[in-house]
């Protein structure tokens, strides 16, 4: 006999469903309603969210360059990190008085920790042109700050008191940082300043040390030196004209009598003195041609003296000193002319030996001529020209002794400011590289005040709020509906299963198809259940209570629509507003 296999349609399966439905309901049941208690009972979770705005400087930055110069992301990173330190996180909890109940538990450190991580701050970016290189970038242009709470006034409170934190706390930090970088440079410009004032000193100091003989004093040195040098030139040129002009003038002088000629019946009658001052001039020539020895030599010799006796003196030491200048310079002459064995050299060198006898044996007057006064006039003028001309010789000498000492000096000069201009040349190095820095320091010093000014103006780079928290109308969390909604997918799946698991385990026999596929063999008469005929009960007590039931859970639902997921006031006005009618 063969058996055929069972194989189950539809109906089959809905005979299982309908034939274990309590497998079905009573899971389905318990899982939807535990769904629903989950729902209701966990508490909403609102959100109030702040919106701030990043917004550019009133004042473009080609005209004041903002000492701020980090980006905004950076300085959000900033704030954030000192807004949420535990102590300002403890000052807003005492401050709302938040989880009271808690505080009595736990430790106030570990609340404010749970405090934090409800507290979240998002970012909002976009695509902006930098003016700078002309590309496209993302930048930062403004910030969403929220705080999540079950209590939405206390939501809304914390994020309002959290965008004052983060605004207070960017403007405090920019205000701070433009007065640090004012003060930074206002300090680094006095201690410039006083090292320039060091150096001003040093150079003042070197310039007194030094004075007349700095590198930038050189050029003047040269032209001083120059103009003393032709100076110097100029008076030896006219000293030179005055001794040519002395020897023209003592030449004169030379050939000139003191005395003026007297003329006696036809003959000129000379003077004893100068009949002396001529026989001594005589004797001198006489005794360069004869000798000491010779007759006429000593007659004039003897002359001589008796016209001393006369006139009481000699012609002078000056007449001899003339006189052998005179014949010194013609000696040198014929010398050159004739040699030294010439009978005229010969006689000249006797005259000089002569009258060098006479010097030296002081046989003069000591210079001063005993001869009465000159009165002479052409005598007179040229001795009176002579001695003008000695005293302009004496200016001159006195002049060049003085060029020559300032031509020394300025030589000097010149030879010193080498060996100075290095220590000059780095004193001059430091004080330009210190000027330099203090220029620049100071205008940067001018660039912070004004940089510092725009932001106690407010008008750089601010944080504006553009959308305040508001009062959260829906939770975020949980979703109550979705909740709900997976305990009804789990419950239906769950009754469903059990009913399937209690037919698989199940091995009784229900109906021919189920004995036919055991057998192989189809029953000949299939006998319905016979029994007394029952009353059915009446149903309207079931109607009512189901309908309680139904009534009871719709305002056990409203009720907690109401206090957990939205109230009604609201609904109702949303409503209102979204339909155009409020």
């Amino acid at each position: 006999m063969a058996i055929t296999e069972d194989v189950k349609g539809p109906r089959d399966y809905l005979a299982a469903v309908l034939r274990r439905k309590f497998r079905l309901i009573v899971p389905a049941v318990i899982i939807v309603a535990i769904a629903i208690v989950v729902a209701v009972v966990t508490p909403a979770v609102y959100r109030s969210t702040g919106t701030v705005l990043i917004e550019e400087p009133e004042v473009p930055r080609e005209f004041i360059r903002s000492t701020i110069t980090s980006f905004a992301a950076e300085r959000l990173q900033i704030i954030q990190q000192r807004v949420m330190t535990t102590q300002n996180l403890i000052s807003i909890i005492n401050k709302f008085n938040l989880y009271a109940e808690r505080r009595k538990t736990t430790a106030i450190n570990e609340i404010a920790r749970g405090f934090r991580d409800k507290i979240a701050m998002q970012l909002v970016s976009a695509e902006v042109i930098d003016p700078r290189s002309g590309q496209a970038r993302k930048a930062v242009i403004a910030f969403n700050l929220s705080f999540e709470d079950s209590n939405r006034r206390v939501a809304q409170q914390v994020a309002n008191e959290l965008v004052s934190l983060y605004l207070n706390e960017n403007l405090r930090i920019r205000r701070e940082k433009a007065a640090e970088t004012t003060g930074f440079l206002a300090e680094e410009g006095d201690r410039l300043g006083k090292q320039l004032g060091e150096l001003e000193a040093r150079i003042a100091e070197f310039k007194a040390r030094h004075s007349g003989v700095l590198p930038e004093q050189l050029g003047i040195n040269q032209a001083a030196l120059a103009r003393t040098d032709a100076q110097l030139t100029d008076a030896s040129r006219r000293l030179q004209l005055l001794e040519e002009r002395r020897i023209v003038l003592q030449s004169e002088l030379s050939q000139l009598n003191p005395m003026g000629t007297r003329v006696v019946d036809g003959q000129t009658i000379l003077s004893p003195p100068e009949r002396l001052k001529a026989l001594q001039t005589k004797l001198i020539s006489m005794r360069g041609v004869y000798g000491a020895q010779h007759p006429d030599v000593e007659k004039m010799q003897r002359e001589i003296e008796v016209l001393k006796k006369e006139t009481g003196g000699s012609v002078g030491a000056n007449a001899y000193k003339q006189q052998l200048q005179e014949v010194n310079d013609l000696l040198a002459a014929q010398r050159k002319k004739y040699g030294n064995k010439h009978p005229d050299v010969v006689k000249l060198e006797r005259q000089a030996q002569s009258l060098r006898a006479e010097i030296k044996a002081g046989k003069s007057g000591g210079g001063s001529n005993l001869a009465p006064k000159p009165d002479n006039p052409n005598y007179i003028m040229v001795q009176g020209q002579l001695r003008t001309l000695d005293s302009q010789v004496d200016a001159i000498n006195r002049e060049r002794e003085a060029l020559k000492a300032a031509l020394k000096h300025y030589e000097e000069r010149v030879l010193k400011i080498p060996e100075n201009e290095r220590e000059y040349l780095t004193l001059r190095r430091d004080y330009d590289n210190a000027q330099s820095k203090y220029r620049d320091v100071r205008a940067k010093q001018l660039e912070a005040q004004l940089a510092e000014a725009l932001e106690t103006e407010r008008k750089g780079e601010r944080f504006s709020l553009i959308e305040p928290p508001q009062l959260p109308l829906d939770p975020i969390r949980p979703n109550r509906m979705a909740i709900i909604f997976i305990g009804l997918v789990f419950a239906g799946a769950a009754g469903v299963g059990n009913v399937f698991l209690a037919e698989a385990l199940d091995e009784s026999i229900y109906g021919a198809k189920s004995l036919r596929a055991i057998t192989g063999q189809a029953p000949l008469v299939v006998v319905p259940v016979i029994g007394e005929s029952i009353k059915k009960p009446s149903k309207w007590p079931w109607i009512l209570l189901g309908a309680t039931v139904l009534v009871v859970c719709l305002i056990g639902a409203i009720f907690a629509y109401h206090t957990y997921v939205r109230p009604l006031d609201v609904l109702w006005f949303s409503t209102l507003r979204k339909l155009g009618l409020g």
